[in-house]
């Protein structure tokens, strides 16, 4: 492993020799650079005081998504949905809780796209994948901030294939979609990366998350789970109840037979079931993790605040 110094650098294509910019600050520094470009050869010819790092790197770049991974794993990811706090700290928590991700939510809170970005930074740098939660498939705030941080989207009130697609389109490159090209992503520590290989990788990090919300996306989710691009078919459990007449009572027989019909849908279509908003408490929600959802919101940062400090202030006035 080559010592801390100035790393001296000259980019190229997938395949060739790489020499990387940059400065070597720490041994670690080194080997996370090394993984982060999917390196499989390294050598290094120290010059004096500097370090020439010479990589030789497979086709493809890798951008890690330990929610992606999990997913793909057949297991069962779960993710902090964030509404209160705007500060970078809060992924930490969500970290030492043993989240696999977090989720900055746009619809329903005031939170500013800079705080989405920085949340999503540290998320990324704490090993944990980091989505946002838009306002709707044709929001304005996709673009800025899948390209500052964030590695997906969750697409509420998603009633047809129609509105389906317009979310891949937003958040995926073409072929498939039409998001703008950056030539600097923090994925890649904002270096200079070959546009066909940074593309690719970001896109196969890329979750695009569909809200199923109402009867009418209930009674397409055939035609929604068919759009390529789709990752997860999410059950938004609370408009999707309210919408049914049966607001909150997640095991009503209405609201368990459309759970199931999205839950198949997902099966058949090769998609991830995904569910949110139904309290631990119920019950349903384990039934619904036994049935095959495996994206999981599991709760809402001001929720688990609320319930912390509420139980805490309890035992203290109860003198336990």
């Amino acid at each position: 492993m080559a010592p801390p110094g100035d790393v001296i650098a000259v980019a190229h294509e997938p395949g060739q020799e790489v020499h990387l910019l940059g400065r070597l600050r720490h041994r670690s520094d080194c080997s996370g650079t090394l993984d982060a470009t999917s390196a499989i050869r390294s050598t290094y010819q120290t010059i004096g005081t500097r370090t020439a790092v010479s990589i030789a790197i497979d086709d493809s770049l890798r951008v890690p998504s330990r929610v992606r991974d999990v997913l793909r794993r057949g297991e069962v990811a779960t993710v902090l949905s964030i509404r209160l706090v705007r500060t970078p700290e809060i992924v930490l928590l969500a970290r030492a809780a043993e989240f696999d991700g977090v989720f900055v939510d746009l619809e329903h809170s005031t939170i500013p796209t800079d705080a989405v970005s920085h949340i999503s930074l540290m998320a990324s740098a704490a090993g944990l994948t980091p989505l946002v939660h838009v306002p709707s498939a044709y929001s304005e705030n996709i673009g800025p901030c899948l390209d500052n941080g964030a590695l997906g989207i969750i697409v509420p009130h998603v009633d047809s294939a129609e509105e389906a697609r317009a979310a891949v389109e937003a958040a995926r490159y073409a072929p498939r979609g039409r998001r703008g090209v950056s030539s600097a992503l923090p994925f890649f520590d904002y270096l200079a990366v070959p546009s066909a290989a940074a593309t690719a990788a970001v896109d196969d990090a890329t979750l695009v998350v569909a809200m199923i919300e109402s009867q009418a996306a209930v009674d397409r989710i055939d035609e929604i789970a068919a759009v390529d691009g789709i990752d997860v078919l999410m059950i938004g459990a609370n408009d999707l109840t309210a919408n049914l007449g049966v607001a909150g009572d997640y095991g009503s027989r209405s609201a368990q037979s459309a759970f199931r019909r999205v839950v198949a849908a997902a099966e058949s279509s090769g998609r991830v079931a995904g569910v949110g908003g139904i309290p631990v408490e119920s019950g349903n929600l384990h039934d619904l993790i036994q049935s095959g959802a495996r994206f999981v919101s599991a709760g809402i940062d001001l929720r688990h605040l609320g319930r912390a400090i509420t139980s805490w202030n309890e035992r203290v006035r109860a003198g336990r």
